[in-house]
């Protein structure tokens, strides 16, 4: 195989760039496309005629095996998804609420209890020990 650069002239025939692996066809003679770096190979029409069937098998053979491997990965970034929000959200489940240190950390002291807001009795709450006292009374 014949090596060539780009913008070089060269005659009809079926071109390979070895950094891209582009292929380019040439029907009529003419210049290369890119750059002076760009490294092209002259392939021969037989060995094209020899390795597209070859080419073909490959693509019919693997391409459904890429179809699950495809699959296969949505489905398992699907589940470590699942497995890491079940994950999370059992540990903020089994988390304490409270923080028993957290008194005696903040250094401050203790509140005082709040006087009641009425000094008046109750009536409901006088009227029910009236109502249990009589209860005991009609038992004993």
């Amino acid at each position: 195989m014949t090596t060539f650069n780009g913008t070089d002239a060269v005659n009809s025939g079926i071109y390979l760039n070895t950094k891209t692996f582009a292929v380019e066809m040439m029907d009529q003679a003419g210049t290369l496309a890119g750059t002076e770096l760009d490294t092209y190979r002259r392939i021969p029409m037989i060995v094209m005629l020899a390795t597209a069937p070859l080419l073909g098998l490959l693509f019919v053979m693997f391409l459904p095996l890429v179809g699950f491997a495809m699959m296969f990965k949505l489905m398992g970034t699907k589940f470590a998804a699942l497995v890491a929000d079940a994950s999370a959200e059992a540990v903020r489940v089994l988390q304490p609420s409270w923080a028993p240190a957290l008194a005696f950390l903040t250094r401050n002291k203790p509140a005082t209890p709040a006087a009641p807001a009425t000094t008046e009795p109750d009536a409901w709450k006088a009227d029910v020990e009236k109502k249990l006292e009589e209860n005991d009374r009609h038992t004993q």
